[in-house]
């Protein structure tokens, strides 16, 4: 005992001492982990180196104000030092797990801390719940492929299924190793392709049980990123799509008849108010001809009674005509009488229509042919100053001769 207070102490001495700590860092693989050293031991520093392993390896310092990285393969482009001495590794992997020690060099001595990060793979575990969700479809039998953004070559890919986050696959492009399956998960078995070049996941024949939420990480030493996939496998017989159209076809159908109906419904209202339009027409043409044919009856009526009072007055005037005429007669009678003329040459002419005859007197060298005078015929009948021959007609004949109603006319 008193040999090792002896070590100490001269250790202490010479500004040499050590301050262990029981820090421990659990990261998931493709996440980063950033060591704090206390704050308190870093001002006034001189030197700072940060070693890894059981050997000591060292993987960067701080000397005064210069920051410099040792080329140190594991760690290549992951590796991230402030002023403070804080040490952040990104998109670590599971070699990364390990002792991490700084070494912090003052004018008074050097101080040690130390870190264990243990980097582990989770059969479960879901992250990335923020990231945009892509659906996708298929019939049970045909494949589907998961596909992920376009990578540079450092990335770590790592594929988990379901709500639990079930690890299915993962694929590590730096260390140009081959893709892993995981069997967490029997429906998988033998079942999965991972592209070793691309990172997409492929699933060949696909089943009704594959159907569910798919999530990808992709880890880099620049970026973490996630997407998140919901594959939905139906069974054989009509594809999404297909009902798809088959419903638009239905809507159309649907929305033709509608306007099929308005369309008849108006036709329909426009022809019976045509048939309306027509009916009163018809009812107006009725009463039209209902009161032209009164009007037809009226004026026969009223022609009726013309015609009545034409034959009324047709028979009065014959009546007048017939007993002006009568004096005629008498006059020339008279005449003849007190002129002392014989009349000769007495000849009939042809008898008129309904027992009417007609008697021409020719008068020769009597008193009327002195007082008429005027040509003859051959037959000795006087012609008037015209030409016209002078007959003397009796309109009621007995068959005597000359009777009662006689007039003189030229014809």
């Amino acid at each position: 005992m008193k040999s090792t207070y002896k070590i100490v102490l001269i250790l202490l001495m010479c500004g040499v001492y050590y301050i262990e700590t029981d820090e421990v860092k659990s990261v998931m693989e493709g996440d980063s982990v950033t060591l704090n050293p206390d704050i308190s031991k870093i001002q006034g520093m001189v030197l700072l180196l940060w070693r890894f392993g059981e050997k000591g390896s060292t993987i960067a310092q701080i000397d005064g104000n210069d920051i410099l990285y040792e080329d140190y393969e594991v760690f290549r482009g992951r590796l991230q030092l402030d002023q403070t001495g804080s040490l952040t590794i990104k998109n670590v992997r599971t070699n990364h797990s390990g002792l991490y020690k700084a070494e912090i060099s003052h004018n008074s001595g050097t101080s040690y801390i130390k870190f264990r990060v243990t980097v582990y793979e989770s059969p479960s575990g879901i992250a990335g719940a923020e990231a945009e969700m892509k659906s996708m479809s298929v019939k049970e039998g045909d494949l589907v492929t998961l596909h992920v953004p376009q990578i540079q070559g450092d990335e770590l890919i790592v594929w988990r299924f379901g709500d639990e986050g079930k690890l299915i696959a993962k694929h590590d492009l730096e260390a140009k190793s081959s893709p892993l399956y995981y069997e967490t998960d029997e429906r998988f078995r033998d079942r999965l392709k991972l592209n070793d070049q691309t990172g997409s996941l492929t699933i060949p024949n696909t089943r009704t049980t594959d159907s569910g939420h798919y999530n990808v990480k992709i880890s880099s030493n620049n970026q973490t990123l996630y997407k998140r996939f919901t594959v939905t496998v139906s069974e054989p017989g009509l594809s999404p799509a297909a009902v798809a159209g088959i419903v638009l076809l239905l809507l159309l159908m649907a929305l033709t008849t509608a306007v099929g109906v308005l369309f008849y419904c108006r036709k329909k209202s426009e022809l019976n108010n045509q048939k309306s339009k027509i009916s009163e027409r018809r009812n107006e043409t009725s009463a039209i001809s209902g009161k032209l044919k009164q009007m037809s009856k009226d004026c026969e009526k009223e022609l009726s009674e013309i015609s009545e009072r034409l034959k009324h007055m047709s028979l009065t005037k014959k009546g007048k005509n017939s007993e002006q005429e009568t004096p005629l007669i008498d006059k020339r009678e008279l005449f003849e009488q007190e002129m002392g003329t014989d009349v000769t040459n007495e000849g009939a002419r042809s008898e008129m229509e309904k027992g009417e005859r007609e008697r021409s007197i020719i008068v020769e060298d009597t008193t009327i042919s002195q007082v008429i005078g005027g040509p003859r015929d051959a037959d000795g009948r006087i012609r008037d100053g015209q030409g016209k021959r002078l007959v003397v007609r009796n309109t009621e004949s007995t068959g005597k001769g000359v009777n009662e109603e006689t007039s003189v006319i030229s014809e």
